[in-house]
């Protein structure tokens, strides 16, 4: 078990990582943590697995889409990885004071094209401060920059929205940023940037591996091979909605 301690707040890294997932189903719309496989939402509920609708996170990690296939309902299907700390919500919640731990999940579907157009409207605002400052040096560099920043200074929202659909109800999550509002948000913020920059040279990346989804998803037919470190650049260039197949929205879950 590894700990991180910032100031007063303190944040786990757990041995064997939980699951986290967000589950658009149907009834569900929620986040549920090492929740089994199959289970009705009674049945989740009374487990203790259902950790609500609406969560903040400091964002340590956003990894480029890996195509996995993950049961009989994902084929060969772009997933967005994260490493986040809860700092409000159910999943903050089963920790008192200023404490909290890092998980790490997917994203697909109309979710995780949320969270690309989120990070467009950073990369477009950075475009338009590169205008005006008189277009000094490479744009990208300087977007790249100022995208950099955006991790090591927001909180990120995440809340789950209905949808009624050709099929159904489904959910999906919409995402926002705020400032940090407390001394525990900014403790988080400087924690995930540490996870961050270890990543980068790999001295953080056993914290959380591909076990993950593979207890997560028992039945996957395809698993990711072994994570690489992450570096720095290669996080920014995460933060873009290059390669993301964009659905029709009556087709995304």
């Amino acid at each position: 078990m590894e700990t991180i301690k910032i100031n007063n707040s303190v944040f786990l890294i757990p041995p064997s990582q939980p699951k986290l997932q967000a589950n658009c189903a149907k009834e569900y719309g929620q986040f549920l943590l090492d929740c089994p496989p199959k289970l009705t939402i009674l049945e989740a509920q009374a487990g203790g697995y259902l950790k609500g609708s609406k969560a903040d996170f400091a964002i340590a990690i956003s990894r480029p889409d890996r195509l996995l296939t993950i049961n009989e309902n994902f084929t060969n299907e772009p997933f967005t990885e994260l490493w986040v700390i809860p700092v409000t919500g159910g999943l903050k919640d089963q920790f008192k004071g200023p404490a909290s731990m890092l998980l790490s999940f997917l994203m697909h579907r109309r979710s995780k094209d949320s969270f690309a157009g989120l990070y467009n409207h950073f990369a477009h605002r950075a475009f338009q401060q590169w205008c005006e400052d008189g277009m000094p040096g490479d744009p990208k560099e300087f977007c790249y920059a100022a995208i950099a920043s955006v991790l090591k200074n927001y909180i990120f929202c995440a809340e789950f929205q209905k949808v009624e659909g050709a099929l159904g109800t489904y959910w999906f999550i919409q995402w926002s940023y705020r400032n940090p509002q407390s001394d525990f948000e900014h403790d988080a913020l400087v924690a995930a940037e540490m996870i961050r920059s270890g990543a980068e040279s790999g001295a953080t990346l056993h914290w959380v591996t591909n076990e993950t989804y593979e207890r997560w998803a028992s039945n996957a037919i395809v698993t990711a091979p072994a994570l690489p470190a992450v570096s720095e650049a290669e996080a920014r260039a995460s933060l873009q909605a290059q390669n993301q197949q964009v659905l029709p929205q009556g087709n995304k879950r």
